[in-house]
């Protein structure tokens, strides 16, 4: 997933950014607004609140405001904090209200910390939640609609490699990727999803969460 980077200006390091980090984890938020991705940037960016976050992610971008080496005032666990010395810092836009467009960014952020992880080599351990470290309830519509749900859909995603694919029972491992829920693999240097490729040759096209992989049978 393409990350458009607003990263603040140096000057405001002092503020939203202080101490280089080595991170080891992600921490998922809920904005708690019905603002963009870039406006949370903007915003936390303009102001001089000890507030900041490394990722907002909404219904069409995911925007990077503070580089992952420098740590965010984002977990309410204090200067010393694990979760703000340590956590890389994703907010989920439009949670106020919730719907489409929330449940879009929802899905967006679940593939873009999967697709960290795999990059990083860390395991779905590594997911957690602003609550872990300050006991607010938050990511607050995230908890609602289940923590664990949440927790599922990074790991649909956590495909490294390229695309997992069974086909009547014997698995195999090919060019392709998931992108906004949908799986695509790759024939000719075209991207063609999987269930329009599968139905096409005749097969009953499913998925299956304990190998995360993609199921064609006849």
């Amino acid at each position: 997933m393409n990350v458009r980077k607003m990263l603040i200006p140096k000057s405001k390091y002092s503020i939203k950014a202080p101490y280089a980090m080595n991170p080891e984890f992600y921490v998922v938020h809920n904005t708690a607004n019905d603002a963009s991705a870039s406006n949370e940037i903007a915003y936390m960016t303009r102001n001089d609140n000890k507030v900041s976050f490394h990722y907002a992610v909404d219904d069409r971008e995911v925007v990077q405001g503070i580089p992952e080496n420098r740590n965010s005032w984002n977990a309410g666990d204090g200067g010393e904090g694990e979760g703000n010395r340590k956590g890389i810092a994703v907010e989920i836009c439009y949670s106020k209200s919730g719907g489409p467009r929330f449940d879009k960014a929802e899905e967006n952020a679940a593939q873009f910390i999967a697709q960290g992880l795999v990059e990083k080599g860390w395991g779905i351990d590594k997911v957690k939640k602003h609550q872990d470290f300050s006991g607010k309830y938050c990511p607050h519509r995230t908890l609602d609609k289940g923590w664990d749900r949440f927790i599922k859909m990074v790991e649909s995603y956590m495909v490294p490699n390229g695309l997992k694919l069974i086909i009547n029972g014997n698995q195999r491992l090919v060019s392709g990727h998931i992108e906004g829920g949908v799986s695509y693999v790759k024939v000719d240097n075209r991207n063609i999803p999987v269930r329009t490729l599968g139905e096409a040759l005749g097969f009953k096209v499913g998925w299956d969460n304990i190998n995360k992989a993609v199921i064609w049978n006849d």
